[in-house]
């Protein structure tokens, strides 16, 4: 399944993000052992339709449709910037040394990992219960990332210490900023009278 991200259809789309959430060790074990990094763009085939998806979930949940789309604009360019952030920070992290990580990796341990952060997006509407949706995302996001980062250097062990805690660190800190950011635009969206 890991390798069929490509040129994905709908039905593969959730295969993939089932795969990620629910079987993930193994699916990370096969996208890290069996592809080609050369046909792979992560950011178009996976996260760009995921955080899509997502957007047009928020939809009903904003009510005027005119607000839902300034929230789903709004909400969409923070989750891209929060993936090229996290991206450029694998690639900062897991870069060094002989055994060090190519872009296309750094790519597939942002989008993958953030996929949780992205999913409750919508839960973020429930007022006081969204902190605890947020951090139940963050903290599987970690496990994600760790799990991740462990499937990518069983290829090749790296020569230096794999910089588990830092990258888990830049994780956590993108994931706070993100729930914050994000919990003010709604808030914001919230006062407009449109």
């Amino acid at each position: 399944m890991a390798q069929e991200i490509t040129q994905m259809d709908i039905k593969r789309l959730f295969l993939s993000i089932a795969a990620v959430l629910f079987s993930r060790r193994k699916f990370l074990q096969d996208f890290f052992s069996a592809r080609s990094s050369a046909e792979l763009n992560l950011q178009k085939d996976y996260a760009l339709p995921v955080i899509a998806m997502v957007q047009l979930v928020k939809f009903p949940l904003v009510g005027t449709p005119r607000l839902a789309m300034y929230t789903a604009l709004a909400t969409f360019m923070l989750d891209i910037a929060a993936l090229y952030l996290v991206t450029g920070g694998m690639i900062r992290l897991l870069g060094s040394g002989q055994a060090a990580a190519s872009d296309t990796d750094a790519a597939a341990l942002a989008a993958f990992s953030l996929t949780p952060l992205w999913l409750v997006e919508p839960f973020y509407y429930f007022g006081g219960w969204s902190w605890l949706f947020a951090s139940v995302a963050a903290v599987y996001a970690v496990v994600i990332l760790i799990d991740g980062i462990n499937e990518l250097f069983k290829r090749n062990p790296p020569p230096v210490r794999v910089p588990h805690a830092n990258a888990s660190l830049l994780l956590v800190v993108v994931s706070i900023a993100l729930f914050v950011v994000e919990r003010g635009i709604i808030r914001l969206i919230d006062t407009l009278h449109v």
